[in-house]
């Protein structure tokens, strides 16, 4: 089969042999319609974009089979029929002998993506690429500007590797799409929430559902990542274990970063734990905040002042990725210390731990202790376990935190 377009390279001739039916080639034309009409839409395609042996049935096959090998023709003719100008089936006279001379179809040839799609019953589909691409193009193109980085995409490159998506889109969710890309372009500073858009059928959750689309096309035209509108901030929660620390008397809430920053408060230990339920079960302990943490938490805590003359404690799983968030701990607060994350821990709870996720990465954490160091080299010495930090018996683990925060 033959099938391309000005940018994209012939398709390999089917080789297996077989008689090749309507409903054969309509699975490979589809396969190869599916792969390049984004392509097609973008820049055209060269004729034929299709080219088909159809493999006819053997003299051997009509003596055999011959009901069977006239309805294949037949079946042919019939589709044959309902193609459109300069689509086309070859056709050659074959003698068979006591079945005599018939005329069979022996290759598929279709010109045109419009041709293609047809064949396929994909007309609707292929107008909405085409359209929907050319509008985009139009759009994005006149709000062009150079890109802040390298990573944006061409608006050429955008429309093809999301065309996809756009086409499936159903036609209200296009112009939705299209109105929110449109005034967006139009309002580059916006600074409003997604819900605060004035477009009828935008609110946070279509945003979300969308976001992926709208961003990388804002970006293609604009060369800006940012399309200008709020975003809802993350919260860090915090647990007053020392209840002489707490604001007003809450003792566990969820703040901003901004606002942690600028509270007024110097506890002696800030206790960082990965697992929530951990959190909420620690005991009361002088002078100690816990901080319930994740990546976001730890790529923030820069932005807290008062941490720097804080004693910092981290205790995350045994895994790969808590040794990672210890790291970037550790990279913006470099007097961090880990608790319950050493071979000793590992070793006296084998049999509670459990096989890390495989794709898990591999390489050593860089702001690791020579005794950290060894404990990741554990986990890989017993085929890449991971030990959550949930799973430690409780009175194992709030004992070692006693000893721990006893020294000073």
């Amino acid at each position: 089969m033959r099938c391309h377009s000005r940018a994209a390279p012939a398709i390999a001739p089917f080789r297996g042999g077989r008689v090749i039916s309507v409903a054969d080639a309509q699975e490979k034309v589809g396969r190869a319609y599916d792969r390049l009409f984004p392509e097609w839409a973008l820049r055209g395609a060269e004729p034929p974009v299709v080219d088909i042996p159809l493999y006819p049935p053997t003299q051997q096959a009509a003596l055999e089979a011959p009901r069977e090998v006239q309805d294949w023709i037949q079946n042919w003719r019939i589709q044959e029929r309902n193609f459109g100008p300069g689509a086309r089936l070859n056709w050659e006279s074959r003698q068979g002998g006591s079945v005599g001379s018939q005329r069979v179809p022996t290759g598929l040839v279709l010109q045109t993506p419009d041709q293609a799609a047809a064949f396929l019953d994909r007309s609707a589909h292929w107008k909405a690429a085409q359209n929907r691409c050319a509008e985009l193009r139009s759009l994005l193109e006149g709000h062009a500007r150079a890109p802040e980085s390298a990573a944006v995409e061409t608006v050429p490159d955008v429309l093809r590797r999301r065309m996809k998506k756009l086409t499936d889109l159903d036609r209200t969710e296009y112009l939705r799409l299209w109105d929110a890309l449109s005034w967006l372009l139009e309002n580059p500073t916006s600074g409003v929430y997604p819900r605060q858009m004035p477009i009828r059928g935008v609110d946070s959750t279509w945003w979300e559902q969308h976001a992926s689309l709208v961003e990388p096309l804002y970006a293609a035209a604009t060369g800006s990542t940012s399309v200008g509108l709020l975003v809802a901030p993350r919260l860090v929660r915090i647990r007053a274990l020392d209840p002489v620390l707490a604001p007003g008397g809450v003792g566990d809430f969820a703040a901003p970063v901004d606002e942690i920053s600028r509270w007024n408060v110097t506890p002696a230990v800030v206790l960082m734990v990965e697992n929530l339920q951990t959190f909420l079960a620690l005991p009361e302990l002088e002078g100690t905040l816990a901080v319930h943490s994740s990546a976001y938490a730890a790529r923030n805590l820069a932005r807290i002042p008062w941490l720097s003359e804080t004693r910092i404690i981290y205790w995350g799983d045994l895994d790969v990725d808590g040794f990672r968030i210890l790291s970037m701990v550790r990279s913006v607060l470099g007097h961090t210390e880990s608790a319950l994350m050493d071979r000793a821990t590992l070793t006296a709870h084998w049999d509670l731990a459990g096989p890390d996720r495989k794709d898990a990465p591999r390489g050593l954490p860089e702001h690791l202790t020579a005794a950290e160091r060894d404990a990741f080299a554990a986990l890989g010495e017993h085929g890449q376990l991971r030990l959550e930090q949930e799973r430690i018996p409780w009175d194992y683990a709030v004992g070692r935190l006693h000893r721990m925060l006893n020294r000073r």
